[in-house]
């Protein structure tokens, strides 16, 4: 079990830095709680040698702990002279502006975590997860706006950054530890998603690629290991990131939505279509003699005379599969 990150992961990647990294860290966190949107701090260095590197690292780890901070803009500036280093940064709006989003975010996270308190901690996740990807669609208008709360919060829309953003932000109000963490997608595109914390045991969540479909949040990829999520997210192992190492906190393992024979494939499929429950989420456990899984299902309604049209949706790589009568 990897050791639980402190107040819920908001300064996770400040312990990765250097002594002086952290002291940099520590000033700019206080200025932005104070709301000092002057976009300059200046600092004492101890290291002159190396604070520019330190100064950037703190900057970027601010950024990645603290999504609350969503006005900072991505680029900084980092001039020193003896023992005075200076760090520019972009302020992204105006303080009535920092303000409004603010309000709305604090109402935004009200609703998302609402009936939250009694539940336990994988419910918790569930309801407020299932709630972000069917409140927000991908969005990408060549804007700041998308790669920070704001799209989600004032738009129900944004890319990764920003999904995960509202995701991590409402995950910590009902206890559950997260961190951001950065990898990469197929086709070698940039992306990013959260590590959480459940019951102890660190699993990826990645709410951007779970959007609803029709309404239906099919919750793919949900409580992943590091083996489960690496069919299709790449280059996110680092000497920072925890290893994922527990498969049984899926949403499908936990939810029981596992088949591990045909046997357990047709009696799922008669059960759901005698009490007639549509989508039917499917898990298999197993690998068909013939090696496709379509045809397995397509077998099983046979054998059990389900008539109807539906619409299959699939996760070839996670072995997930959706059923839609039509």
């Amino acid at each position: 079990m990897e050791k639980l990150p402190k107040k819920l992961g908001a300064e996770y990647y400040r312990g990765c830095l250097s002594g002086q990294g952290r002291e940099f860290y520590d000033q700019l966190n206080a200025r932005l709680r104070q709301q000092d949107y002057s976009g300059e701090t200046v600092f004492s260095l101890r290291q002159p040698k190396t604070a520019a590197t330190d100064c950037f690292a703190a900057y970027r780890a601010l950024v990645d702990d603290h999504p609350e901070y969503f006005f900072l803009g991505f680029q900084s500036e980092f001039t020193h002279a003896g023992r005075t280093g200076t760090l520019r940064y972009p302020i992204l709006y105006s303080p009535a502006n920092i303000e409004r989003v603010r309000q709305q975010l604090r109402r935004s996270i009200c609703r998302l975590v609402r009936g939250t308190g009694p539940l336990p901690m994988i419910e918790r996740e569930i309801l407020v997860y299932g709630r972000i990807a069917r409140k927000l669609t991908f969005a990408n208008h060549q804007d700041v706006r998308d790669h920070n709360i704001v799209g989600p919060v004032l738009l129900s829309c944004g890319v990764c950054e920003g999904q995960n953003a509202l995701l991590m932000l409402c995950l910590r109000r009902v206890g559950i530890p997260c961190i951001k963490v950065y990898g990469k997608t197929r086709d070698g595109g940039s992306h990013c998603w959260t590590i959480a914390w459940i019951n102890g045991s660190p699993v990826h969540c990645d709410v951007t690629w779970d959007g609803a479909l029709e309404g239906v949040v099919r919750f793919n990829y949900l409580n992943l290991s590091d083996d489960q999520i690496g069919g299709d997210h790449f280059a996110f192992q680092g000497v920072n990131i925890p290893v994922c190492s527990t498969g049984a906190l899926s949403y499908y393992r936990y939810r029981g939505l596992c088949v591990g024979s045909f046997r357990e494939l047709r009696e799922r499929l008669r059960a759901d279509s005698a009490r007639g429950v549509s989508p039917t989420l499917l898990h298999f456990s197993y690998l068909p003699a013939h090696g496709d899984y379509p045809q397995e299902i397509q077998r099983a309604f046979s054998k059990e005379r389900i008539a109807g049209a539906h619409e299959l949706y699939a996760n070839s790589h996670l072995q997930n599969y959706m059923l839609r009568k039509v």
